[in-house]
């Protein structure tokens, strides 16, 4: 089985170096990490340990003693203090002649810097972020940033203009929770590691997210993601935020970026809406916790490795208009039972399916005419597999390996002899003839499913379908307009064959049109509606369970969300409109 590892370098507040040659004990008490360099001795960083949360005032020494001399100070390390918040001051002496790249990046509680005249090279961002920095000198080789912040600090966030268009930074403990409107850009990292953050919005009116922009962000738990990107941009964007339990795409977004959730361990429920038509690799990679996936009717291919390690899905319904499942997409999906591969599947790439264990049955549509190498290894738990492409599908190596050989093997009635004699699929004992195979699905798993209580065969072609409402919701129709439940089927054709259960919720939230002058919005922890006094209102939640109806009774309307509910809900106001809405505590 393929092993990914992530390189993701966390910066710490605290840099311990193991490989530094010493370290000294200022007069104010502080541990100064140093190495010996030509010329004296270099500060690579300190021990903060012991101050907590404090704000310190260092003073770094001209001179220190390594235990047999004493060594003067002559330059300050790349990445010293990257990143450290316990900054508030820092004394540099006039020993110092060499400053290196990033040694005091984002220290967020710097408020101001002084840099001796003596300086002659500083590196490069080796004062990012940081408001003041005053300097008489004429150091070489200081790029575009590495003596002032190269941002307008604003409040919580740092911006590369004074129109506030692009977030570059922001402090450690910013609270963010809605993008300020004159924001069309988030720069790399400009939010990672922020501890405050719990729910956040992200519009259309953001046209580029650089990477990893909110990896890390450990107690984020509602994110609404509907900005107008192109699919390189956000790669890595909620990297590794394991509090993540509600992500929901808008209708502005039509790629998914690469790792965009990647270790996101909380999300339970994704919905990829149609709109989406491209995803890049590993967009879900480890979300150990998604047991419910519906996969949206625009996109082609699913991606590289795109669900793999996601040991929770039980069921995955593709869509019809996918053409290719790329490698290793639902590799160690360990809990998947079922998989509806769609009907115009042509190639199934490496892996794609290794280590479901879980998995009982593999239905191949005749579109199916390549499975690469090891697709189904490991699925331990087959113990059926139905093919219906007249010509045997080429089968790379080891495709069904941990697979019995024994187990029923199902292909078109008149293609026995065919299956029995190809390379690929001779290993197998027990070959028999399946007239066709019905194949049921739902229009959204979430309000119902449908299932085959009897499938047809090459003496009977008889099949039986069963729709099953989940509660708030009632079933209307098959996809051939029939209205009978259970559904019968007398099927004279060849191969596999398709009927769609339709649902809907029993409120009605399709077909709203708008009534301008109804306004509905958040605000503190409560729905608001304007404007429509004397109109029945409905709550529902973002799976589209009813909370609640009410009759609206004044001119400003509300309903409050409990403290800790916070997230995305859907207001239908009569039988003019539909809402839906982020609502934070």
């Amino acid at each position: 089985m393929k092993k990914i590892t992530f390189f993701f370098a966390m910066l710490s507040a605290v840099i311990s170096l193991t490989a530094r040659d010493f370290d000294y004990v200022t007069s104010s008490g502080h541990t100064i990490y140093c190495d010996i360099v030509p010329g004296g001795a270099m500060i690579v960083g300190w021990d903060c340990s012991s101050v907590g949360d404090a704000l310190v005032s260092l003073t770094i020494p001209s001179t220190v003693n390594n235990g047999t001399a004493a060594l003067r100070v002559v330059a300050i390390g790349d990445d010293a203090f990257k990143y450290d918040n316990h900054l508030l001051s820092v004394d540099i002496p006039s020993s110092v002649t060499s400053i290196g790249h990033d040694a005091f990046n984002r220290c967020f509680s710097l408020g101001s810097i002084a840099i001796p005249s003596g300086v002659a090279t500083i590196g490069e961002e080796a004062f990012a972020f940081i408001p003041n920095v005053e300097y008489t000198g004429s150091a070489e080789g200081a790029p575009w940033g590495a003596l002032n912040v190269n941002a307008y600090h604003e409040g919580q966030y740092y911006y590369s203009d004074s129109q506030k268009t692009s977030i570059v930074c922001c402090k450690r403990d910013a609270a963010v929770d809605l993008i300020p409107s004159t924001v069309t850009s988030i720069g790399p990292e400009a939010f990672a590691y922020c501890q405050n953050i719990t729910s956040l919005t992200i519009d259309s009116n953001i046209v580029s997210i650089g990477y990893s922009a909110f990896a890390n962000c450990p107690n984020l738990e509602t994110v609404f993601f509907n900005p107008n990107i192109s699919s390189s941009d956000a790669t890595n964007a909620f990297f590794n935020c394991s509090n993540i339990r509600q992500f929901r795409f808008g209708n502005t977004v039509t790629c998914i970026p690469s790792r965009l959730c990647s270790g996101c361990s909380s999300i339970q429920c994704l919905v990829i809406p149609d709109n989406i038509i491209d995803c890049g690799s590993e967009c879900f990679f480890n979300c150990s916790s998604l047991d419910t996936l519906l996969v949206g009717k625009g996109i082609s291919s699913i991606g590289i490795s795109m669900f793999e390690g996601c040991s929770s899905i039980r069921t995955v319904q593709l869509p019809d208009n996918v053409e290719t499942i790329q490698k290793y997409a639902f590799d160690g999906c360990e809990s998947l039972q079922s998989i509806v591969i769609g009907k115009n599947v042509d190639l199934i790439q490496f892996h794609a399916f290794s280590n479901c264990n879980s998995l009982t049955e593999i239905v191949l549509p005749s579109s199916v005419n390549y499975i690469e190498p090891y697709v189904f290894s490991g699925c331990t738990s087959v113990s059926k597999i139905v093919c219906m492409r007249s010509t045997p599908p080429r089968v790379g190596d080891n495709v069904f390996d941990d697979i019995s050989t024994d187990i029923d093997v199902f292909v078109p009635c008149d293609k026995i002899y065919d299956y029995e004699h190809s390379d690929e699929w001779k290993n197998f004992d027990s070959i028999k003839g399946k007239a066709y195979y019905m194949v049921v699905t739902s229009n959204n798993p979430l309000w119902g499913r449908a299932v085959v209580t009897q499938q047809p065969t090459c003496d009977d072609n008889t099949a039986v379908l069963e729709a099953f409402p989940a509660e708030g919701y009632r079933f209307v129709r098959w996809s051939d307009f029939s209205t009978d439940n259970p559904h019968q089927i007398n099927h004279d054709g060849r191969g596999y064959s398709y009927r769609q259960a339709i649902f809907e919720a029993t409120m009605g939230l399709q077909n709203a049109g708008v009534q301008p002058d109804v306004s509905v919005y958040a605000s503190r922890g409560n729905v608001v509606i304007e404007g429509a006094q004397g109109q029945q209102a409905w709550l529902f939640d973002i799976m589209g369970r009813q909370l609640g109806n009410y009759t609206v009774n004044s001119p400003t309307f509300q309903i409050p969300i409990q403290r800790s509910s916070s997230g995305i809900y859907v207001v239908k106001i009569g039988a003019f409109k539909t809402t839906k809405l982020l609502v934070r505590q």
